[in-house]
């Protein structure tokens, strides 16, 4: 099996590199191609490349996890995440195209910048955005960690640290162009890999109320291992209520998701990347109960003892397949951990290059932002390396801090998209929030000192409503962008709107 899967880990790196770099003279026209790709693909490639974003290391191999640690509960997370594809067409897509046909928009602080004029918000949304950048980042670096330990006997740093230099070298070749071609590449195979999940969970159980009833019976695990709910002792009831706030918004605050909409040719096309993107990750999804499922079942029925490490559920359910099977999950293993990596790492490098610059009136030419991106890749590989490798939490654990911080984020502009009263001193505070809480209550409170926030609710859970009770009452009575003071193209905009 070793070999078998040394091969197919060669193959699809010289595959990879080759479609990435394929795409280097498209990418290096100008700034607008190598970060945004704008207006090169069609809804079918740009709708199966934000699914395969989505879906990531995240869902391949913490998705599992979370469902061997805390049980059923775990089927939430592809039902709000799968709906939440519709939400981001609705609310962002329109604003996302019509805007970057009024002016130069790439990033989405130069979204946030069109709707508040303010080299002071500009600022704050690319340093919020860098963190959650470092914190899903890291997942993948985490997740590819353990693949690559299972594959060539390595640590799980230095199998981490070595998907991330190889993630980076097709990245600096291709930017967003290269990467939204890969994503495609590799959503194909994810959705392959599903055929695969399904036919591996029926091959170890034999059906699903089988592999139910195994687990319900058994003195080790329990009821409250298939109940959607879980055991009222269990974390999974205040974890799954934190992600009816984050992952019902789920995609609507991920640049890396979002950024697809301006690779699209025509903004005719928006609804139907939608429907790609929501029906794709919602076949997908089932890598978050089907695996996790069938671990718990051959546990149960004695055929394996418990583990300590929940990112290694996947890897006990290959291990449990025959060998052409396997090797074809182990391809969409792959596929899954390094299609979100590139995305991150291409739009950290336009926060570094344009909007930080620009947050100080310092403005790069169009072959300038190329080139210091680049080096922009390195810094952010490094910084991610460290907060993956070293922060100490779960796959799937970390990988919800970052889209928690996303959409907190995000949530001043998509607000102020919808809203003429949303003003520029209401989305200032929420994006100080954002930051303090990113940096105090997430990373220091809950995970340096192992501290728990009232009713066990993550703390991007309350940073979110937190967000959206300033963004409401402190717009009632501030006037700063907002109403009659709302920039002139944002008047076209709300006139066209209504």
């Amino acid at each position: 099996m070793k070999t078998a899967e040394i091969i197919v880990a060669l193959l699809y790196a010289i595959v990879v590199l080759w479609w990435a770099i394929s795409a280097k003279r498209q990418a290096e026209k100008s700034g607008s191609k190598f970060f945004a790709s704008s207006k090169t693909f069609g809804a079918l490639v740009a709708g199966l490349a934000a699914a395969t974003t989505g879906m990531s290391g995240f869902g391949f191999v913490g998705g599992p996890g979370l469902n061997y640690k805390f049980g059923s509960a775990v089927m939430y997370m592809g039902i709000f995440f799968t709906v939440s594809y519709g939400l981001m067409v609705w609310l962002n897509g329109k604003p996302m195209r019509m805007m970057s046909t009024i002016q130069n928009i790439e990033t989405f602080a130069d979204l946030g910048d069109a709707r508040y004029p303010s080299k002071t918000l500009r600022f704050l949304i690319g340093i919020n955005l860098i963190i959650c950048i470092f914190a899903y980042l890291g997942t993948q670096i985490l997740a590819g960690g353990y693949i690559l330990s299972s594959i060539f006997g390595i640590s799980v740093k230095a199998g981490g640290i070595a998907l991330l230099i190889f993630t980076l070298i097709y990245t600096v070749y291709g930017g967003m162009v290269g990467s939204i071609k890969v994503d495609f590449l590799q959503g194909i195979l994810k959705l392959m890999s599903i055929i695969g999940i399904i036919l591996g969970f029926y091959y170890i159980t034999g059906s699903m109320s089988h592999a139910t009833l195994t687990i319900a019976s058994s003195k080790l695990l329990g009821p409250q291992y298939v109940d959607p709910i879980g055991h009222p002792d269990n974390i999974m009831l205040p974890l799954a209520m934190s992600w009816v706030f984050v992952l019902a918004i789920g995609v609507i605050g991920q640049p890396h998701v979002n950024t697809k909409m301006y690779s699209l040719k025509s903004y005719k096309s928006l609804k139907t990347f939608g429907l790609v993107g929501g029906i794709g990750y919602g076949i997908m999804s089932l890598l978050y109960i089907l695996p996790g499922t069938a671990v718990l079942y051959l546990i149960a029925s004695g055929k394996m003892l418990p583990f300590k490490n929940p990112d290694e559920t996947i890897f006990h359910f290959f291990n449990h397949l025959p060998l052409l099977l396997s090797i074809l999950l182990f391809a969409g293993l792959l596929a899954a951990t390094m299609s979100t990596s590139s995305s991150f790492l291409v739009i950290g490098s336009s926060i570094i290059t344009r909007d930080i610059p620009k947050s100080f009136s310092k403005t790069l030419s169009p072959k300038e932002e190329v080139v210091w991106g680049r080096w922009a890749l390195i810094i952010l590989t490094l910084g991610a390396a460290i907060f993956g490798l070293y922060g100490g939490y779960y796959v799937a654990l970390l990988g919800v801090l970052g889209l928690g911080t996303f959409i907190g984020a995000s949530l001043p502009v998509i607000i102020g998209y919808q809203w003429k009263r949303a003003s520029l001193e209401a989305a200032i505070i929420s994006e100080i929030v954002v930051l303090l809480m990113s940096i105090f209550v997430s990373v220091i409170y809950e995970q340096v000192l192992k501290q728990k926030l009232p009713g066990h609710i993550a703390g991007y859970s309350y940073m979110i409503m937190i967000v959206f009770i300033i963004m409401i009452f402190g717009s009632l009575f501030t006037r700063g962008s907002a109403q009659e003071n709302l920039p002139e193209k944002m008047k076209l905009y709300f006139k066209h709107m209504e």
